[in-house]
């Protein structure tokens, strides 16, 4: 298993899969239906998925968490939640609170 080449995805306001073959690439746009983790700390890195390319990550990546896909995971302001399940939540401003990482402080790669 290995980790992911990671490129920057411009947030495009809906759900949408953000696999990239290779950096400038034409990427997938199909439903994302999985929001994924790479690695939390010490510096985030997310990707939202289709699930014909989640299945393709199972096989072949390493990350950290994941959670269905929902409108909270792509929005400004939000942080990634280690519940369980995990989930995107609105957070507080505060940069002291605890418990989530911050979402939105990351672009999505794919």
């Amino acid at each position: 298993m290995a980790f992911p080449q990671l490129h920057p995805v411009e947030r495009r306001g809906e759900l949408r899969c953000g696999s990239v073959p290779a950096a400038g690439a034409q990427g997938c746009t199909a439903p994302a239906t999985w929001h994924v983790a790479w690695r939390l700390e010490p510096k985030a890195d997310f990707s939202l998925f289709c699930d014909r390319h989640m299945t393709q990550a199972r096989q072949e990546l390493v990350y950290a968490d994941r959670h269905a896909a929902e409108i909270n995971c792509d929005m400004p302001g939000t942080g990634w939640l280690l519940t369980d399940p995990s989930r995107c939540v609105p957070v507080d401003t505060d940069e002291t609170a605890t418990g989530y990482t911050r979402v939105d402080e990351h672009p999505d790669p794919d």
